[in-house]
């Protein structure tokens, strides 16, 4: 589908692009604090708002790669059935995880609303740090039940051959 193959392109973009200006602030804050003996006293501080960022979108990026760390010491004693069965439980159990992920993230949104609060360094509203929270939930969730569909729907169980012969 077109919306989600714009959705992988956005995803890939987002976290690439806030790692890489991560590296160049740090690498800034490196070069200004032990060459010229002064600091950037927001690069810190937007380094990690960008972290934030990329990690809730690196886990909805993850989840369209089935790439999320498990266990498969039971799945592999049992057949495709099973198996199916297993993994279909596994995402349903995520998607209601990332559910009230979003919820309590946006009660979190609407306090922060009220209370108006900044950050120390940037003096931007902390609620476009914490709003990484439920958009990042929302779209795992959504790659989730795009799982779901490929697994319990299609019959199409994920390969782990690459996975479990890794040394």
């Amino acid at each position: 589908m077109k919306i989600l193959r714009t959705l992988d392109r956005l995803e890939e973009i987002l976290a690439s692009l806030s790692l890489a200006v991560m590296v160049i602030l740090i690498s800034m804050q490196v070069f200004f604090r032990y060459v010229l003996g002064d600091s950037l006293v927001w690069s810190e501080e937007l380094s990690r708002y960008l972290l934030i960022w990329a990690v809730y979108i690196g886990c909805s990026f993850a989840a369209r790669e089935d790439r999320h760390l498990e266990v498969t010491f039971i799945r592999s004693l049992l057949g495709p059935r099973a198996n199916r069965w297993i993994i279909s439980f596994s995402y349903i159990v995520t998607i209601v995880f990332c559910g009230f992920c979003v919820v309590w993230g946006i009660e979190m949104l609407q306090f922060l609303g009220r209370t108006g609060q900044r950050t120390q360094s940037l003096g931007v509203s902390v609620y476009w740090v914490y709003l990484a929270l439920p958009v990042g939930m929302t779209l795992m969730a959504l790659r989730m039940l795009q799982r779901l569909w490929i697994v319990g729907v299609k019959g199409q169980l994920p390969d782990t051959t690459s996975i479990e012969k890794t040394p």
